[in-house]
């Protein structure tokens, strides 16, 4: 299984790759989950809805791959173990963040598992475990150690391919609309129009900020507008 947390992408994600390629080495099928907790900091209906949208399009992608998605709802220290349990999972993967709550939700896991539990830097070029094992004051200080890993990590990423291994296990009918109803936040906050939800999208505003907005970044780079 891998953990999608907070790297809700299907390509371009080495925890998703690992997590296959782990599933193929000992001939497994693979799951993939994503748990939503029904209260979340101070998020309203605006991220919520934006997220759910994004997660809507992990869904279908990876049901082109052979992938199942689930969703789970609840609190992730209660929700995984179980889910492991239910469906006698062998191996978990997840993905990193360096969020205290993050942190918190994985040590209780871990401790609730008998299962390998790994855990994948997808956000970052260089793993934060490699860049620096302190809190840095600097770009100054960071920015030669990141660039001693960027041989070796600034490299292409493979794509997630169709899995052929079947699932026993799929989450039948999960009805979109009904996830807004398991929610306790403020949906007094509208979702914007003008940012587009998903990888998709994601990947069509980096493509027309490389073509028509890169070659004034040195110049404009600290300029908030």
């Amino acid at each position: 299984v891998y953990w999608m947390s907070r790297d809700q992408r299907v390509q371009d994600n080495w925890a998703l790759l690992y997590a296959q390629y782990l599933a193929e080495t000992y001939k497994q099928p693979l799951l993939v989950l994503f748990n939503i907790v029904p209260q979340f900091a101070q998020a309203t209906w605006r991220q919520y809805s934006f997220m759910l949208k994004g997660l809507e399009e992990v869904a279908n992608e990876l049901h082109q791959l052979n992938i199942p998605f689930y969703l789970l709802f609840g609190t992730p220290q209660e929700t995984i173990p179980q889910f492991i349990k239910t469906h006698k999972i062998g191996t978990l993967v997840s993905d990193f963040s360096p969020l205290r709550i993050y942190s918190e939700w994985k040590k209780a896991i871990s401790a609730c598992i008998s299962i390998p539990f790994y855990e994948v830097d997808t956000h970052n070029i260089v793993p934060c475990w490699y860049a620096s094992s302190k809190q840095e004051f600097g770009a100054y200080t960071i920015r030669p150690k990141i660039n001693r890993y960027l041989k070796e990590f600034l490299t292409d990423i493979p794509s997630i391919h169709f899995h052929e291994l079947n699932s026993p296990y799929n989450q039948a009918n999960l009805e979109w609309h009904a996830v807004k109803d398991k929610l306790e936040i403020d949906f007094s906050v509208l979702p914007i129009q003008w940012c587009l939800p998903g990888s998709k999208s994601a990947q069509a505003t980096m493509l027309a900020f490389i073509q028509n907005h890169l070659n004034q970044y040195t110049n404009d780079r600290n300029n908030p507008t």
